[in-house]
This record gives C-alpha cells, structure tokens and sequence, in this order.
C-alpha cells in the first residue's frame, strides 16, 4: 500500500492489534452534536460535533487513557512495578499514570517540577495525592536538575529489586499515542457514518492523539483535515512532533502511509503568554461551551482548542455547509486549579459576577 491508497477501517484495526494492549478506558465514547453552540456562533456556523474523550473513564478519564492501554501491555511484558513521571502540580500525564499504577499494582512516583500552581493543593495534584502517587519535589524546573533527579530516582529503585517504567525516556509511550488514536480514527468514523455525516475538520489539542487522528484518516482516505491546536510550543515543532510520533507508529505497525507536515494545519496563535497561563479568548470560548452545552472545558488545553475553532468559525474560515469535530481531550481538574482566573473572566464578562 502506498500513502495514496487507503486501506479499510478493518485493515487499519488489525494492523494495530498486532501491538499488546490491555482494556482500560471505556470506549466507544460519545460523539454528540452541539446545536446551541454552533447557534450561538451565527448563521454561518457549521455543524459541530464534540467527541467526548474527556469520558474515556479512570480518575477523571482524558485522551491518554487511550494511550494507556498499550502502555500498560507494555509495563506488564516488561514485568515492571514502578512507575516514574516528571511534571508539574496540574500534569494530567501524571495524574493518568497514577491511576493507571494504582488499578495495577505499581508503584508511582512523580517527580514533581515546580510550578505557580503547587500551592494550594487541588485538581490534579490533589488526586495524585489520593491514589497514592510517591512526590518528589524537584529544587527547580532545570532540564539538568530533573533529568539528574530521575536518573538517581531510577538507580536508587533498581537497585532494591525494582522493575521501573521510565515514562519520559520510553521510546515506545509517545507512540502508544498514536495507536490509541489510529483505534479512535475508526470509533469516531463509524459514530459519523450513522448519523450520517462526514467531518471535514477535526480540532484537538496538539499531541499523540492529533498525530494519530490525522495518520488514520490519511490511510482511510477519510478526507478530513486535523487541526492540532498548540498550547505551548511554536508550529514547526509542533510539526515536527507530530509527524514523528505519528510516522513511528506507521512504522511500528507496518502501515505505508506517511504523515507529512502539509497533512495537518498546524495553529501557534492562540496559546497566549505560554502554557499554563490561561488566554482571554480561551476563557471566553469556556463560558460558551458551558452556557450553550454544558461542556465543561479546561483552561490550559481544551478552552485554548476551542477558541481556535470558534476564531476560525467568526472569520468565515470554515463554511457552513461543513462539518467540523471538536475532539475534547479532557484534562478536567485542572480547572479548579484555575479558579481565581476563571472567576475574575465570569465577573468581567457579566458585570455583577459569575
């Protein structure tokens, strides 16, 4: 097969269940259509649907839990019974690994890089704290500092037995990603086929899971373009992580087709300050999804998302006759970690207050 040829969902499923994976988020997820919000963005709005990845199940759920499952078959025919991630207060990847560890009978540890929302413990920091999850504070957010503190980490655990999963240098848990999401490609093609609609664009925060999503529509010839959304980093890294990840997976499972940066388009513009800090357009594009759906989105990734899309809507940019997905990836304790932000946006926004 060529990477202008398309092959069948089937195929595409089979070629991946050549890679192990265990059961762990409850799929399919829902796929619903938002009318209320696309009213809200005018009479040239086109349809919307919302593919529910924020329900993918395990403590709060999100798009790595479709990862997990193949990172987990891999853990287990490594023989491993620790983990060990690094980031920061509000990681959803550290807080998703936790989980995972504690259904399993691991052992996690995050190193835990600093960061303005260490203190007061909630959101995703909190619930690290309740499954378990072993904190090392890191002194500072130096690359040298934790790439050292999770090296000594890893000896210290090998040698008292240990089996540990070193997740940040795991060549195999980014592409775990795009498998997840080459499975989820075909999911959300048979939820369109019977409402009978095509998608035409799929906007999603940047990552594994958007690199996944536009692979497997390039080899099912799905005809829609991914609209990965970044929330920290410049478009030609972006780029560069996304074809990537997404070709490694290609190779791993034995698919011709190639991602290439023309495939996908790419969005820089509306991470803000940098990551973490949270965009007037992104807190804008929260209260709609909330008033008009109650969609409830995350201000670090899923409100950045959306804001690009409904930017991309009021500029005429997408036409009404389309069909567009808006992929919600999750990441949903980390809002209470932005209340403060949040609140002063609703007062702003409504005069009297929230």
């Amino acid at each position: 097969m060529t990477a202008t040829q398309s092959m069948t969902r089937q195929g595409l499923l089979d070629a991946v269940a050549q890679i192990p994976r265990e059961q762990v988020a409850i799929l399919p997820t829902a796929l619903e259509e938002a009318p209320r919000l696309r009213a809200a963005l005018g009479p040239n709005a086109p349809r919307i649907f919302i593919k529910r990845d924020d329900l993918t199940g395990l403590a709060f759920g999100g798009n790595k839990v479709r990862h997990l499952e193949f990172r987990l078959a891999d853990m287990k025919a490594k023989g491993c019974d620790a983990l060990v991630v690094t980031n920061v207060a509000q990681s959803n990847h550290a807080r998703l690994h936790t989980a995972l560890a504690a259904k399993h009978g691991l052992t996690p540890y995050i190193i835990k890089i600093p960061s303005d929302k260490d203190d007061p413990i909630n959101g995703n920091l909190l619930l690290d704290h309740i499954m378990g999850a072993q904190i090392i504070e890191a002194p500072d957010a130096e690359p040298d500092t934790i790439s050292g503190m999770l090296e000594d980490l890893i000896k210290r655990l090998e040698s008292e037995g240990r089996t540990v999963y070193n997740v940040p240098n795991d060549s195999f848990s980014k592409i775990a990603g795009s498998c997840g999401y080459l499975v989820g490609t075909v999911e959300l093609l048979d939820q369109l086929d019977a409402v009978g609609a095509t998608a035409d664009h799929i906007y999603l925060a940047s990552g594994t899971s958007s690199a996944g999503l536009a692979l497997g529509g390039k080899a099912l010839d799905a005809g829609y373009r991914v609209h990965p959304v970044s929330v920290g980093q410049a478009r030609p890294q972006i780029e560069e992580y996304v074809c990537t990840v997404a070709n490694g997976a290609a190779e791993l499972i034995g698919l011709d087709t190639r991602l290439q940066p023309s495939d996908i388009s790419v969005h820089d513009e509306y991470i803000g300050e940098r990551y973490g800090v949270p965009t007037a357009a992104g807190l804008e594009a929260l209260k709609l999804a909330g008033r008009t759906e109650g969609l409830i989105l995350d201000p670090v990734y899923t409100a950045k998302a959306m804001s690009a899309l409904i930017d991309h809507v009021r500029a005429g940019r997408i036409d009404r006759e389309e069909t567009v997905v808006f992929v919600h990836t999750g990441g949903l304790p980390i809002t209470y970690a932005y209340a403060s932000e949040i609140v002063a946006s609703l007062q702003g926004s409504d005069g009297e207050g929230a």
